[in-house]
């Protein structure tokens, strides 16, 4: 009796195993993040842009630039999401619409240039690996004013443009949860035509540093 009862006892724990092994491993499986955020900060570029419908000129510095994004998995270590980024952006100021504050032979300004996209990444892996993004979506300036004095300039609403950008590096996964990455972004907005101009587009680019990180299973 006590030999039939040991068997059976061995059959179970043996039979158990692979079970056991089977829900191991499905929790393993369910370990990869369910989004990824990631903050970086780069130095920004912004060519210079004239604006109809502001009747203005705006001639461009550069400045430090935050970005933060929001992703989510596609699948083989493509995500999809949002990015938005800001600046505080110095520039020359010239022109400006009639009945408000504006600079018709240019003075030194200050704006802020934030930036909203529809955010395709692809690239991931362990240890070094590339990167690519793909951005579509909208460059916003606002906040027009004078270095000196702080006056606004301009009739003080936000102009938004179509924006797209392209960005490339390499990124480290130091977990499968954390990285850090190095990418060079180049991009074009495309404003409102302004009368005896022909064009009414300009470049952006931004070499931004960061991290990367996955939240959730």
């Amino acid at each position: 009796m006590n030999r039939k009862l040991l068997l059976a006892a061995g059959l179970t724990l043996a039979g158990a195993e692979p079970t056991r092994a089977q829900i191991i491993e499905r929790g393993i499986g369910t370990r990869e993040p369910i989004a990824w955020t990631s903050l970086s900060i780069g130095w920004f570029n912004q060519n210079p842009l004239c604006d109809g419908e502001s009747n203005a000129c705006w001639n461009f510095a550069s400045a430090p630039q935050w970005r933060g994004t929001l992703e989510f998995p596609m699948g083989r270590g493509a995500t999809i999401g949002g990015a938005a980024t800001i600046a505080r952006v110095p520039l020359i100021y010239t022109g400006g619409p009639i009945g408000f504050s504006g600079c018709p032979t240019g003075c030194d300004a200050d704006a802020n240039i934030m930036q909203y996209f529809a955010n395709l990444r692809i690239g991931g892996g362990s240890g070094f690996h590339q990167v690519i993004d793909l951005n579509l979506g909208m460059t916003v300036f606002d906040n027009f004013r004078a270095t000196n004095g702080g006056a606004q300039l301009g009739s003080g609403k936000a102009v938004s443009n179509f924006s797209f950008a392209v960005g490339y590096g390499f990124a480290y996964s130091f977990t499968p949860r954390a990285q850090i990455m190095l990418l060079q972004d180049y991009g074009l907005v495309i404003s409102k035509r302004v009368a005896g101009s022909t064009n009414n587009t300009a470049q952006q680019s931004t070499l931004r540093i960061g991290g990367r990180y996955g939240m959730g299973n």
